[in-house]
């Protein structure tokens, strides 16, 4: 990637060929053959490679270095015309040399960009190069450690080419590690201070047993040594990243002092993305109009997608970009979680303050606005923050003209714009009685929050299914009254049935069907002949259009159309007449004998019947009529009760449905537990500081205590012997909340609480009886207490060796073990940018070194980090790729230095404002000594 494809400020890898030949080694393709190559056109090889610094080393010359330099400069004045030659990107020259030295030995000294042919001249001749320029026919007069001494003063960095290979300083026998070199000349070499680095070829090759131990420290860098555009060693075959703020001697020399697996790395160490960046970052983040800050003209400070460093001393607004983030991220409910008193929230809650008079609290105005500028999975968005007396967070994102617009979702939640925001103080209260906010940053890093959505949504679907029961429950209430009613009516039609009128009342009763099936009949049977009509009727061709066939040419088809008409009325006739005679059939049938042989029996029947209803008016019964209504009510009744019967059944499934449902909830609940407990588990597999248990429903009584006070919606001190009961010195020994907690089988104890809850134990107090009474007058109220869980606790033991052995209690250790341990812990997982605010506070020197520095070089790998310290080992030797200097100066809070660690400027601000900030440097780098 090109430096502009680069936007970012700080560090950054570089593309690095530290071993390249032109036209002026003699050994090359293009000498041997008198091949004609032009500066650009060299140039132009290692652009289309991508090299990003190229190394000039040709053998005793620098006789090209002078023309790639004026080549380069006219093709960058095309590009910056906008006419760049095609396959143009910007390039840094290092301008060097491979010097032949006495022995046979080759030596690679590199120069600053703005060295010229004549520097080169000048260092071959201090070293008495006798040979000719671009050839490797003689040496140098000066042995190799005066050779090596002359580099240095040059201002140049010495590295031994291919040491590991012919003429190389550190070549060994075959099959052996005997040095092939005189053993006093080769440590003589090693001996010199200013070595840092070796050209090592093959990365399998063993060191000379004789130096060892001291070649292990060297850098091994890699170029291409290329001599020809053709073959394996051409540009980009063989190169080395190199880390720098800008490529410069002093950068490059910082780089190597740092070494491998630091600010250098092979290209043949496998694949390597240095400019891959987290799926999250904050690009910048800009403070406007605040009390203490951005007055005049905003704040702004612009960040890396790596580690990013805020330094200064007290009273210089580091912190208040933490607090500024927290509220642009709306983050700030993450603090309340913390116990009241909590100093963090203190201090949160006077920032966000808008002060009335001079002496108050507050450092934001009415004015103020917060803007985060950030990337979310390769989208530029931004988060403004304003008017902190109702505070409002806008989402916006550019269009395709580069203009901040507001978003189509408004939106601001941890999915979509995560962040981890910690001050020490947060954390130190995370280790102590604030475990439930640690609770939350697990559940959001182990996604549980969609656990809890089901978790909550199986609880809806049994309360609602519960509600529905007590629906149906009402009403079946009445089932056993219209099962009575029922009976009872059963019984007076059986009384009817049962006496000498039976016979009459049957007969009458069947009679009555048999006359309305024979009338629906005979209804059809008048009907049917003017159906057949309306038939006939419909039966009738479409005429053809008028002009459409010729009465001579079409004769044919004429006549044959003549048929068809014939045919459907000859149809129609038919079905006329089946009319008529169907209406004369059924005149006939209501005049048979045969039918009226039926009525005289129905009649009788009827009149039967009818002499009975008089019968009983005579024995004195005062409804003749009473008969059909107990038929019309037993069938009323009849429906109704098979009406309630479906209810009943619906009922019963509902009933199985919701021991379902509960099972449901259960183990909803019980997933949350589980990812928790494994999410744990595995972010802290062989974590030697700090080990955590998931404790279901909870240890604390008196967290326990606080949940169940929530449910029964008594969050006062009321029913303390009933919910938890505490003696004299403030210990739990009683009560509810002290049962589930103390229980060996915490669910055995819950669903006991529970019980005794919705049944109100004889054991409870009067008054919180009483309380329950009235509270379970409400019937779902009994459900939201079959539905409650007080939530997972956290059992945190560290260690006091912090190596593993010796685990304790969390509780038990210092201020600073304990947040040593939770800081390890938080810092062992997570992609999201993470903010720290002075984690160094409380933490022994050897903690800081041991935990935060190393988890700092490896969480950058991942994500993006800003750390606000005053330790100067966070800043060095966490190896910050972006040091941001902050002072007070003229009432304001204002960045005052900006750059990487590689810079001299900010070398010494760090020194000015971080006590130890040198020895922190020495102990990076250790070579420096006094110059760091």
């Amino acid at each position: 990637m090109n430096k502009p494809l680069w936007p970012y400020p700080g560090s950054r890898w570089w593309k690095f060929d530290f071993h390249t030949h032109t036209p002026a080694s003699r050994d090359t393709y293009w000498a041997k053959n008198n091949i004609n190559l032009s500066p650009e056109e060299w140039l132009l090889k290692y652009m289309v490679a991508e090299i990003d610094c190229v190394a000039v080393t040709d053998h005793n010359s620098g006789a090209w270095i002078d023309d790639l330099k004026k080549a380069y400069a006219n093709m960058k004045a095309q590009a910056e015309a906008g006419n760049p030659p095609e396959g143009f990107r910007e390039l840094t020259i290092f301008p060097g040399v491979e010097i032949s030295v006495q022995g046979g030995i080759h030596l690679l000294a590199i120069f600053e960009p703005d060295a010229k042919t004549g520097d080169i001249d000048t260092l071959l001749g201090k070293v008495d190069y006798d040979g000719t320029k671009g050839d490797s026919d003689g040496v140098t007069r000066k042995g190799i450690a005066a050779v090596l001494e002359a580099i240095l003063e040059s201002g140049a960095i010495p590295i031994p080419a291919h040491a590991d290979a012919d003429k190389g300083l550190l070549a060994v026998r075959p099959g052996t590690q005997e040095s092939c070199i005189d053993v006093y000349t080769v440590r003589q070499a090693l001996d010199v201070e200013g070595v840092l680095a070796v050209e090592w070829v093959d990365s399998n090759k063993a060191y000379p047993t004789c130096v060892e131990k001291q070649a292990k420290k060297l850098t091994s860098i890699l170029g291409s040594d290329c001599h020809t555009f053709h073959g394996n060693a051409v540009p980009g075959s063989r190169y080395t990243w190199v880390k720098m703020a800008k490529p410069t001697l002093e950068g490059l020399r910082l780089a190597l002092l740092d070494g491998n697996g630091v600010s250098i790395r092979r290209s043949d160490e496998g694949t390597f993305d240095p400019f891959k960046t987290p799926a999250h970052f904050i690009t910048a983040i800009e403070i406007g109009s605040a009390r203490y800050m951005g007055n005049g003209q905003a704040e702004r400070i612009e960040l890396t997608p790596f580690y990013n460093a805020l330094i200064g001393g007290r009273g210089t607004g580091k912190s208040t970009f933490v607090h500024a983030l927290r509220l642009a991220y709306g983050r700030d409910d993450e603090l309340n979680s913390l116990s009241g008193n909590a100093e963090p929230l203190r201090q949160f809650e006077s920032f966000r303050k808008v002060p009335k008079a001079r002496d108050d609290e507050g450092a934001l105005r009415k004015e103020t606005e917060i803007c985060v500028e950030l990337m979310r999975e390769g989208q530029l968005s931004r988060l403004r923050w304003q008017n902190p007396g109702s505070p409002q967070i806008i989402v916006e994102e550019k269009d395709a003209n580069g203009t901040w617009c507001e978003s189509g979702s408004q939106a601001v939640n941890p999915e979509r714009f995560p962040i981890r925001l910690f001050s020490q103080g947060q954390i130190a209260a995370m280790a102590g009685e604030s475990r439930q906010a640690l609770l939350s940053v697990i559940d959001e890093a182990a996604q549980v929050g969609k656990l809890k959505r089901e978790f909550e949504e199986e609880k809806r679907s049994f309360l609602t299914q519960r509600a529905r029961l007590r629906e149906l429950e009402g009403k079946l209430a009445d089932r056993h009254e219209v099962e009575r009613r029922l009976n009872e009516v059963v019984r007076k039609l059986d009384a009817f049935a049962q006496a000498h009128h039976a016979e009459v009342l049957k007969a009458h009763a069947h009679a009555q069907n048999q006359r309305r099936e024979v009338e629906q009949l005979l209804e059809q049977m008048r009907a049917l002949p003017g159906r057949i009509e309306e038939v006939a009727q419909d039966l009738i061709l479409d005429d053809w259009p008028s002009g459409v066939f010729d009465d001579a040419s079409d004769a044919d088809v004429l006549k044959w159309r003549k048929k068809a008409d014939d045919a459907v009325r000859q149809a129609r006739q038919a079905l006329e007449q089946a009319s008529r005679a169907l209406a004369e059939s059924a005149r006939l049938l209501e005049q048979d004998p045969l039918l009226a042989a039926w009525r005289k029996r129905t009649d009788k029947a009827r009149a039967d019947f009818d002499a009975l209803q008089q019968a009983l008016a005579a024995q004195g019964v005062n409804d003749p009529q009473a008969f059909g209504q107990l038929v019309q009510e037993r069938q009323y009744l009849e429906a109704q009760l098979k009406r309630l019967d479906q209810i009943k059944a619906e009922r019963d499934t509902l009933e199985e449905a919701i021991a379902a449902q509960w099972q449901k909830v259960v183990e909803a609940r019980e997933a949350i537990t589980s990812a928790r407990a494994e999410f744990v588990k595995k972010t802290l597999d062989g974590n030697p500081y700090v080990r955590i248990e998931v404790v279901p429903f909870g240890f604390d009584a008196r967290v326990i205590e606080r949940s169940l006070r929530e449910l029964l919606e008594a969050t006062d001190d009321r029913f303390e012997n009933d919910i938890l009961a505490m003696d004299a010195a403030g210990n739990p020994t009683g009560g509810l909340a002290f049962e589930i907690a103390q229980a060996d089988d915490r669910k055995a104890a819950l669903d006991s609480s529970k019980k005794q809850l919705q049944t109100i134990a004889d054991a409870f107090g009067g008054h919180f009886k009483n309380y329950l009474k009235k509270k379970l007058e409400r019937p779902e109220f009994a459900d939201h207490i079959q539905c409650w869980f007080p939530e997972d606790d956290l059992r945190i033991e560290y260690s006091r060796r912090a190596n593993g052995t010796d685990w304790a209690a969390l509780t038990q250790g210092s201020q600073g073990q304990r947040s040593a341990a939770l800081l390890a812990f938080l810092l062992a997982f997570g992609e999201e940018p993470l903010v720290l605010d002075q984690p160094e506070d409380d933490l022994d020197n050897h903690l800081i070194y041991d935990l935060i520095v190393r988890q700092i070089r490896e969480n950058k790998l991942r994500r993006q980090l800003v750390i606000v310290t005053h330790n100067p080992n966070i800043v060095v030797n966490g190896d910050a790729e972006l040091v941001h200097v902050l002072d007070f100066r003229g009432g304001q809070c204002r960045v005052v230095e900006r750059g990487a660690l590689q810079e001299n400027s900010v070398r010494e601000e760090v020194c000015r404002v971080m006590e130890g900030g040198r020895d922190a440097f020495e102990r990076r780098w250790k070579r420096l000594g006094r110059r760091v």
